[in-house]
């Protein structure tokens, strides 16, 4: 057994996360306190950005986002059909119509050619997602919606830091939405935020936000601990001596690997619950104080590992990874395209290495059930679901430069021995 196994994701907190959680505790500033103030001007310091809006989730801003933009009455928002079928489905609950247009296969983002031939009349906001941290042409989406007078709404929880020649991407629409929920680049114990530059839509926003809750104490509490666990078990050490046996184990008697509800599933479980947009606690402004000055560095490690990946991958018969490049992909998850035959063989392969890898929390959402009454839902083209396509592995610096390199050579070993 591997002495320094490779999780499928590592939770990235920074040092002092359990004395923040210790000192909000004593202080009673769990829920309320100065770190709200301070941390909304610091990441609009950072991103450029004059108005920012913290939430408890990147779910619950995307819903201040659609609600800052007004009243529904059957107005239909573009989303990439590839995409978290969650975010759509909060679009649908508010009482738009999602439409849903292609994305390139390579890129798994959609482009303004992909959007425009989804334009409507009824249209009135492109969600454009920079999907796995690879940015998308979103100066053109831009420029293609304000022709029109569509909202542009970028998606930016896979991307947060990545910047378009020195501007950060969620600052050229006109709103970008974060996530720093527990599998992202910067996670605060959950939390979220939605940002604008345009005086009239944070002026809606900031009405809307100032009549939500803040979670409940405890439930806030039980979730920072719950984070921290999982930051420690997924130390590649610690998680060789817990986590990866049990995998191991449920691999040798034919179980599932530990994987969460996806596709219809999740819609499944997901649409059950009431919508409700919550505040961000002052609890997770504090962990977002302690990572802005380190998540530089750690999205350039993460692109040192993705770059290693992608250069050591080029060519290789059988998996696509992302290309090479010195751009601004931030890369939260590095995924790997695969026959969908050979998906599930390829992840026990990696596993029995020492290599855990997970399945796409994405959904082709043009193929899902909940979706199957809008526009852009499959009726034909490619027989092969995006989502089924897909291995993700984790490229976070957590990771060591030697276990990326094996992670290589394990790739290209399987790749020889199933090549045509």
């Amino acid at each position: 057994m591997p002495m320094a196994s490779i999780p499928r994701r590592c939770v990235n907190l920074p040092p002092g996360t359990l004395y923040a959680l210790w000192n909000c505790l004593i202080h009673r500033q769990i829920q309320e306190g100065p770190a709200l103030d301070e941390f909304s001007k610091a990441f609009g310091a950072w991103l450029r950005v004059p108005h920012v809006f913290g939430t408890a989730s990147g779910r619950s801003a995307f819903q201040l986002a659609l609600e800052a933009l007004g009243p529904a009455e059957g107005s239909e928002i573009i989303f990439p059909d590839f995409t978290f079928p969650v975010i759509p489905m909060v679009a649908k609950k508010l009482g738009f119509q999602p439409v849903f247009c292609e994305v390139n296969p390579r890129t798994f983002n959609a482009g303004p050619d992909e959007i425009a031939r989804r334009i409507s009349p009824r249209t009135k906001a492109v969600v454009a997602t920079h999907m796995f941290g690879r940015p998308c042409p979103i100066r053109e989406i831009v420029a293609l919606c304000r022709e029109r007078g569509i909202r542009v709404l970028e998606d930016c929880a896979h991307a947060l830091g990545a910047r378009i020649e020195g501007q950060m991407v969620g600052t050229l629409g006109d709103m970008g939405i974060f996530s720093f929920a527990e599998g992202k680049n910067m996670p605060c114990f959950g939390g979220g935020a939605m940002v604008t530059s345009d005086e009239e839509l944070a002026r809606r926003a900031r009405g809307i936000l100032q009549e939500a809750p803040i979670p409940p104490r405890g439930a806030l509490i039980q979730k920072a601990l719950s984070i921290w666990v999982k930051w420690f078990i997924t130390r590649p050490a610690i998680f060789s001596l817990t986590v990866y046996p049990l995998l191991r184990l449920r691999l040798f008697l034919g179980m599932s690997l530990m994987d969460a509800a996806v596709g219809d599933e999740l819609l499944q479980y997901e649409s059950r619950s009431k919508l409700r947009i919550d505040r961000l606690a002052n609890l997770q402004a504090s962990i977002g104080l302690l990572h802005l000055p380190r998540i530089e560095g750690f999205n350039q490690g993460a692109r040192h590992n993705a770059s290693i990946l992608s250069e050591g991958l080029m060519g290789l018969p059988g998996i696509f990874a992302p290309p090479p490049e010195k751009g601004p992909a931030i890369y939260v998850y590095y995924p790997l395209t695969v026959p969908p035959e050979r998906r599930d063989e390829l992840r026990r392969h990696l596993l029995r290495k020492g290599i855990d890898s997970k399945t796409t929390d994405m959904s082709d959402c043009s193929r899902l059930n909940f979706f199957q009454d809008h526009p852009g839902a499959f009726e034909k083209g490619s027989a092969i679901r995006k989502d089924a396509t897909i291995l993700e592995v984790c490229v976070y610096p957590t990771i060591s430069e030697g276990q990326i390199r094996h992670l290589v050579e394990t790739l290209k070993a399987w790749a020889k021995e199933h090549s045509p």
